[in-house]
């Protein structure tokens, strides 16, 4: 356990040590005052001393001069009274004490060892003069109330007076006579030391002590208060209050630490509206997403749960996720959860359970596991998706696909489903057999291109990739036989996949029919024309025989053959046999069953072609025939010999109305028209036949294109001939409709997309 260290403030700590300072550098002062004001004193006392000794040598020189040894003890005693004196004593150079202020030391004699001796006898020879210092002996104290003595030595030189004297002569050579010693007492000066250093310490102590004092005000303002209001300022950004605001206006690194403190509180602040922002949003995500949210440990207990799963259980925290979906006492054999904290990886799988309504639910459960701040994985998320509806809607299209499919094999027509993009033959229903004699697994994975003649597939291909139906189009049986179908082409998606659906009609029989039909309606044209065409036929077949007679005529006449005449007969002849021909095979290609290919064709020219096997009829009958045709049209895809037959129809509906109109009226010139007119739209061309008839009652009109229906008199009409005309423009792509007021004349409008155009 780490151990929790007692706390000390910055302040304290500067203050701690500045006055430990403080306190060094007084007990420093002090001592190296003391130690300064002893030495000066000590070194006073020595001079002083010093001065004493040279005083009392210079007093006793007179005594000494004339021998007086009672004003030498005399001098000795009064100098001996003096204060802080302790004794004198004079020597002479053999160490015996001539005078003392002791008068019981007198005749004693000084060891050689001992200090007043050994200052001079420790050199040879002796020195005349010694330093102050060498002179000098301090003795300590014995105990506490006795006070240090100074012992100070002072050699007597031998004076010139000395050594001349008539009383006693001393050598000239001899330097030194004896020693003067004196023993002081230092209490006076210890105690100006003490006194001194007392007053000196206690100034130090008080300077100090201010400067302390000061330090500390200062210390106390810059730094401690500045701290103490960013520590409480960072404490209460700890505990989330984030009052930015810090009373701290010092332009110095306080203030720049002050500052940045603000801008961090102010952005902490705004991090933490952020966040909190942030927080709730996923918690309220976290409670309000869509689907059931847990979170497990490792024994499966729940340790937390959103919305959803509180609404849908029956359940508390601590409760197993087991007992909790599926009511059961023990884990699931499969559980994701396991998974999850086995592998350390999301899993997801599918399940089953019961809500506490008791309704029965389906689930995508998805996994995924929980970190610690050491990457260890300490809880599971689990997210369960319902599913139920798409369980049911899945089990519905099973059975709509059961039920499409066999739909889709019980369609009588074939249909096939192509890739959109290689019309390969995905699929197919089982109506091919009975229509193309194919198996279904010879056609499927098979191009769409074997159904079509080689010389027609590209195009029918063409049309297929661009979903265009086809009409009346060629297709091979298995046999070779060649059948003609309608095939309707849709676009969809089948598994992702863009497919195109194509319904096969048969229309082999019905053509077969239709053309036999047809064929009839057309020999029933012409053996109504007859009449014309014979009459047609007798016009140039007169020619020609004015032609015969002429030339017979000629060959018996003596005068010969004109050259003029017989180029002018010849040219007759030809143009006749042309328009008898040109009767024939028109009459001869109507008659022939038409062609199920279809062409680009000009509707004017079909017209015209039309309206060319009636001109005589029209003419006999006094009708005219109005043509307003646009000679820009462009043209349609058709076959000319059934559009024909189409506007041969419309013309003899259109002159049976006019003749049954003008049959017991005076009719004239303007009741007797026939009107042709084309013209071209954007998308498609526009052919009208219109006549000045009797015109169609209305209760009529949506019968006239019924097979044999008619409005003609029994024995007049055979009722196909707008049937037919209906299902040969339906073929087309084109449309026709009828306009038509009793006794106005009808007007039938025909519309035809253009070639290339749907």
């Amino acid at each position: 356990m780490r151990r929790v260290q007692p706390r000390i403030s910055l302040t304290a700590k500067i203050m701690i040590s500045l006055g430990t300072l403080i306190l060094v550098l007084v007990t420093l002062l002090i001592v190296i005052n003391m130690k300064s004001f002893s030495a000066l004193a000590m070194e006073n006392e020595e001079l002083e001393a010093d001065r004493l000794c040279d005083a009392i040598k210079y007093g006793a020189s007179h005594a000494m001069m004339i021998n007086s040894r009672e004003g030498l003890q005399d001098i000795v005693n009064k100098a001996g009274r003096v204060a802080e004196v302790d004794s004198i004593r004079i020597l002479n150079k053999s160490g015996e004490i001539m005078f003392s202020g002791d008068r019981g030391e007198v005749g004693q004699t000084m060891g050689i060892d001992g200090f007043e001796c050994s200052i001079c006898h420790a050199s040879s020879p002796i020195p005349a003069t010694l330093p102050l210092d060498q002179r000098v002996r301090v003795q300590d104290r014995e105990d506490e109330d006795t006070p240090r003595r100074l012992h100070i030595v002072s050699p007597i030189q031998n004076e010139l007076g000395c050594s001349t004297a008539s009383c006693h002569v001393h050598p000239p050579d001899k330097s030194v006579l004896g020693l003067l010693t004196l023993s002081m007492s230092l209490r006076k000066q210890e105690d100006s030391v003490a006194s001194q250093l007392v007053g000196n310490s206690v100034y130090i102590v008080f300077a100090l002590g201010g400067i302390f004092t000061v330090l500390a005000l200062v210390i106390f303002k810059l730094i401690h208060q500045p701290i103490r209001l960013m520590t409480a300022a960072t404490r209460r950004i700890a505990s989330g209050d984030m009052t930015c605001n810090l009373a701290v206006y010092q332009n110095d690194e306080l203030g720049e630490l002050a500052e940045a403190i603000t801008t961090m509180c102010q952005e902490i602040a705004a991090k933490h509206i952020q966040i909190t922002k942030q927080r709730e949003l996923y918690q309220n995500l976290f409670e309000g997403v869509p689907c059931i949210v847990t979170v497990q440990d490792r024994n499966f207990r729940l340790l937390g749960y959103n919305r959803m799963f509180s609404d849908n259980f029956q359940v508390s925290k601590g409760a197993h996720c087991y007992e909790a979906y599926k009511g059961r006492v023990e884990k699931c054999p499969r559980c994701p959860v396991e998974q999850t904290f086995s592998t350390g990886q999301p899993a997801m799988t599918e399940e089953a359970g019961v809500y506490k309504d008791g309704s029965p639910a389906h689930w995508l459960v998805t996994t995924s596991p929980i970190h610690d701040e050491n990457g260890n994985i300490v809880a599971a998320m689990e997210m369960c998706l319902d599913i139920t509806s798409r369980k049911q809607l899945e089990e519905e299209l099973r059975k709509s696909e059961r039920k499409y499919h066999e739909i889709f094999n019980s369609i009588p027509n074939p249909v096939f489903v192509l890739d959109a993009g290689t019309l390969e033959i995905l699929d197919c229903n089982k109506s091919l057999t009975s229509v193309y004699e194919y198996r279904k697994g010879e056609v499927i994975g098979r191009g769409a291109a074997m159904l079509f003649p080689e010389e027609e597939g590209e195009a029918h291909l063409a049309d297929l990739r661009e979903a265009r139906d086809l009409t009346r189009v060629a297709n091979l049986a298995r046999d070779g036989r060649i059948l003609h179908v309608n095939m309707n082409v849709a676009r969809s998606e089948f598994h992702d996949r863009k497919i195109l659906l194509v319904t096969v009609m048969d229309l082999t029989e019905r053509i077969q029919a239709e053309q036999q039909l047809i064929q009839a309606s057309k020999m029933a044209t012409l053996g109504e024309m007859a009449t014309g065409v014979a009459h047609e036929l007798n016009q140039p077949l007169a020619v020609l025989q004015m032609v015969a007679n002429f030339f017979l005529r000629r060959i018996d006449d003596p005068r010969g053959l004109d050259e003029e005449a017989v180029r002018s007969m010849a040219e007759k002849l030809k143009n006749n046999v042309e328009r008898s021909t040109k009767i024939i095979n028109h009459m001869r290609e109507f008659g022939r069953k038409p062609s199920l290919e279809t062409q680009e064709v000009d509707l004017n020219q079909v017209l015209r072609k039309a309206f060319d096997f009636f001109s005589q009829q029209l003419k006999r009958r006094d009708i005219t025939v109005d043509f307003d045709l646009d000679e820009d049209l462009p043209p349609i895809l058709a076959e000319p010999n059934r559009l024909e037959q189409v506007f041969i129809n419309l013309l003899i509906n259109a002159r049976d109305a006019i003749e049954e109109k003008c049959r017991g009226d005076d009719c004239g010139p303007t009741d007797r028209v026939i009107r042709l007119h084309t013209k071209a739209r954007r998308h498609n061309i526009v052919a009208e036949v219109a006549d000045t008839g009797v015109g169609i009652p209305t209760a009529l009109q949506e019968r006239l294109f019924e097979p044999f229906f008619t409005t003609k008199e029994v024995g007049k009409g055979t009722g196909l001939g707008l049937s037919i005309s209906y299902g040969i423009v339906q073929d087309y792509g084109g449309t026709i409709v009828i306009r038509s007021q009793p006794g106005q004349g009808a007007r039938f409008i025909l519309n035809f997309p253009r070639a290339g155009q749907a």
